[in-house]
């Protein structure tokens, strides 16, 4: 029997215009009646996660999110983490320095939850205002965080991928040690994401698993982009809303009929009630 059901926020369990859609409020409600722990698993920060989601906040009792792309796990409801991993300052610097150097915006997240913004474009302004609050960094560098740790860096396209995937080129002919250390990803058709090495949203969903005693084999995991596709081949059941792009379709073991706007989770619990 499949006891959680993770799933990714933007474009999966949120709508297109970060709200939570009805019939995911009912569908997580189901979920919890049969016992089963619905999981978020995001790379946005823990209490940016559970704003977006206070139609549901009551339902996520004794529950975890997951966030910074697997980089934290937090029982709900708690303030300290369980679990953590960061970015070396000096490796968080280095990325930070060769994306803008290309001219690219930029996100650093500490953990204490605050994100932190260079460069960002009205378009990327637009994209997150109501949704996720981000601080303008007062400078070029990292110098003004102090000792504050860095949880990931990104960059950010609101045009596409196309040349984010030039700058991850770019940043692997400038120092290829540099990006080896660290796990790197797409998000959002928008974002090109940097963790520490190892760290992503199956790391994250194992990790949970294996403290909660619970087998991979019954998991669930939801997602639309490559953020989520080490998470979608980690569990036991891997599924793609239908607005997933390419790749993640053909790595999930279902496809659902369901869009992020239709309420896709509202699918999942359904598919679940008849296994």
């Amino acid at each position: 029997m499949h006891t959680i059901v993770a799933s990714d926020m933007d474009e999966t369990f949120l709508d297109h215009t970060h709200a939570v859609p009805q019939a995911n409020v009912d569908a997580v409600r189901e979920l919890r009646e049969r016992g089963v722990l619905f999981v978020p698993a995001s790379g946005r920060a823990y209490g940016s996660i559970l704003a977006s989601l206070s139609p549901i906040r009551d339902l996520l009792e004794g529950s975890y999110v997951i966030s910074y792309n697997g980089g934290c796990i937090h029982r709900v409801g708690e303030k300290s983490p369980l679990a953590q991993s960061e970015l070396s300052r000096s490796d968080a610097e280095r990325l930070l320095a060769l994306g803008r150097a290309a001219g690219f915006g930029a996100h650093a997240y500490t953990m204490d939850g605050t994100c932190w913004g260079w460069g960002l474009v009205e378009a990327e302004r637009r994209y997150l205002r109501g949704h996720m609050e981000i601080c303008d960094a007062p400078e070029e560098g990292m110098a003004f965080l102090g000792d504050a740790k860095v949880a990931k860096v990104l960059f950010v396209d609101p045009d596409g991928l196309e040349r984010l995937r030039g700058l991850l080129e770019r940043m692997r002919a400038a120092d290829a040690d540099l990006v080896s250390r660290t796990e790197w990803t797409f998000s959002s058709n928008r974002y090109l994401e940097f963790n520490p090495a190892g760290v992503n949203k199956g790391h994250g969903l194992r990790r949970l698993a294996s403290a909660l005693g619970i087998d991979m084999a019954d998991t669930v995991a939801v997602g639309d982009s490559a953020n989520d596709l080490v998470m979608i081949a980690a569990a036991g059941l891997g599924v793609a809303v239908a607005n997933a792009t390419p790749e993640v379709a053909a790595a999930a073991d279902v496809r659902l009929d369901a869009t992020c706007d239709d309420g896709a989770i509202a699918e999942v619990a359904h598919m679940l009630a008849h296994e």
